[in-house]
């Protein structure tokens, strides 16, 4: 027995050594690194990294920091800079997320203390899960598929997301509604859930959530929700999209891609007010629908100028509509002009404008810019409805439309006047002149096509002030005088005039294959106003 216990001795005495070496009130002896930190990390169903590890004792300890890299050896080669600095010895946990599905990482803690010394904890190496492998987690863009229906239809599926709009935000009478969406935003990248269990869910909110994909009234959404996990919340929402009202227009066939993305549309203007708290904008490229499922003070009128407008797009009752949130997703002005016409609205069919004599407010494309046409007083420039045709061009008058140019989106107001051009006695020209207001919504737009029309139709009211051609003509009188000429395709001949700035000299014979110009009315006289060369192509 005594020959034990001296044989233990050495032992006892190394124990009571370590213990009084670990007292994290002695402080260790100068030019000692500080006590290693021992590490674990664990990959989570997110695509993010829990990190964790044990404290240092040490009184001189500094700072941890914590270093990730793909590839191993961080302790020989550290990244520049790490993942996260922590300053207290008791910040022992960290969660490292946006990380890439699929992938390895590896991981390790350097611990400093204040004289500036470090050690390493050991590197532990870390996969992330694959999103779309088997009982993996989707992304929205995975569920949506890049076409109409969810290639995961009727299969139940775990789905992760940033939460775009929360379960109490958008109105829905059958239960609520919440929308996710994936992290760097874009096409194909949203997701609605439908459920109870997801009303608690707010905006910024990092979600996995399973559940059964469907397509309700051919919206994807995820129904009979199984659960829901909150994994952090406070994170930036997804890029908002730039798109024209155009991409999304009533009459646009596919906008799918953009279902239950944050998208915006800027510098348009509220053209129609419906039913149901609908109403129509417009930047120039064609109506889109918006909807009041948001809770905002807003209460858009004809005229309003939407400078820009945040939302979901949604797809309800056979339509594709924007619904902003909330008052944050709207910079509006009230301030409309009232009633805002259409050219076909100001000609009204007829020879003269139903609204001759009055001021109004019309909206338009510029198919000819301010300057373009030969004025010897004051300027002309000419709008035309988006997609052109009978009825539905105007001509403006007056200094105030100089600085407009070809595709322009614009809302002008003025008087519509019936011009008599110098004893006209049979038509007069309908023209919205000296105009009070312009406001130009946005530029660079596609112009509405010109009308082809043979020479023999042209000279009609329907076609006054609106871009037409004509085709495989060939040049019947080179001088009518006052720089006009004639051209005919078998149908009778049709005027061209000079008011705009173009080179060809006329000559009887020649042959064009098109030319482009705007129809106009003068001196009794129907004529086509070719803007510049590139509208006469021989």
């Amino acid at each position: 027995m005594i020959r034990a216990l001296r044989a233990a001795a050495p032992m006892l005495i190394g124990a009571l050594l370590l213990v009084f070496g670990c007292d994290d009130e002695a402080p260790m002896q100068p030019g000692t690194p500080p006590a290693a930190s021992t590490l674990s990390a664990a990959a989570t169903a997110t695509n993010s990294v829990a990190a964790s590890w044990s404290m240092c004792p040490d009184s001189d300890f500094s700072e941890y920091r914590l270093y990730r890299s793909s590839s191993p050896g961080i302790s020989q080669n550290p990244p520049a800079s790490p993942v996260s600095t922590f300053g207290s010895s008791a910040d022992t946990n960290y969660t490292d997320t946006g990380l890439d599905w699929n992938a390895t990482y590896y991981y390790a803690i350097q611990t400093r203390d204040t004289e500036s010394l470090s050690s390493w904890s050991n590197e532990v190496e870390v996969t992330t899960p694959d999103s779309g492998g088997t009982g993996g987690i989707l992304t929205c863009y995975q569920v949506q598929g890049q076409q109409a229906s969810s290639p995961y239809i009727d299969q139940e599926v775990f789905v992760t997301g940033i939460v775009t709009a929360g379960g109490d935000e958008f109105y829905n009478s059958s239960g609520p509604v919440a929308v996710i969406g994936d992290v760097n935003g874009g096409p194909w990248t949203g997701l609605v859930l439908f459920g109870d269990s997801i009303a608690h869910l707010a905006r910024g909110d990092s979600v996995v959530v399973g559940g059964t994909v469907q397509e309700h009234f051919s919206l994807t959404e995820l129904v009979f929700i199984s659960s829901v996990e909150i994994v952090s919340t406070g994170h930036a929402q997804p890029p908002s999209t730039h798109v024209v009202t155009g991409d999304i227009a009533i009459s646009k066939a596919d906008p799918e891609q953009w279902e239950s993305v944050i998208i915006y549309v800027d510098d348009a203007m509220v053209t129609t007010v419906l039913e149901y708290g609908q109403f129509l904008v417009d930047d120039g490229s064609g109506d889109c629908i918006f909807d009041d499922m948001g809770d905002y003070s807003w209460n858009p009128a004809v005229g309003d100028t939407v400078y820009e407008a945040n939302g979901i797009l949604w797809f309800s009752y056979d339509e594709w509509k924007l619904c902003p949130r909330d008052d944050a997703d709207l910079n509006v002005s009230s301030a409309g002009p009232g009633e805002v016409l259409s050219c076909y609205d100001v000609q009204g069919q007829a020879s003269s404008s139903p609204y001759a004599d009055q001021v109004v407010s019309v909206t338009g494309i510029v198919v000819v810019g301010g300057g373009e046409y030969y004025s010897s007083s004051s300027e002309y420039a000419i709008i035309m409805d988006e997609g052109g045709g009978a009825w539905t061009g105007l001509t403006l008058y007056g200094d105030d439309v100089a600085s407009l140019g070809r595709g322009d989106s614009i809302t002008i107001t003025g008087t519509i006047d019936e011009y008599d051009y110098f004893g006209g006695w049979q038509e007069s020209f309908t023209e919205l002149v000296y105009p009070t207001e312009v406001i130009v919504h946005s530029t660079g737009h596609t112009l509405p096509p010109a009308t082809l029309l043979d020479t023999g139709d042209t000279g009609q009211e329907q076609w006054e002030s609106v871009l037409v051609s004509v085709e495989d003509v060939s040049v019947t009188e080179d001088d009518l005088g006052y720089g006009e000429w004639a051209v005919d395709d078998g149908s009778g001949d049709i005027r061209i005039d000079d008011m705009g700035e173009y080179t060809y000299t006329p000559s009887i014979g020649d042959a064009f294959s098109e030319i482009i110009g705007v129809c106009w009315y003068s001196f009794d006289n129907w004529k086509i106003e070719p803007r510049d060369d590139s509208d006469l192509t021989e």
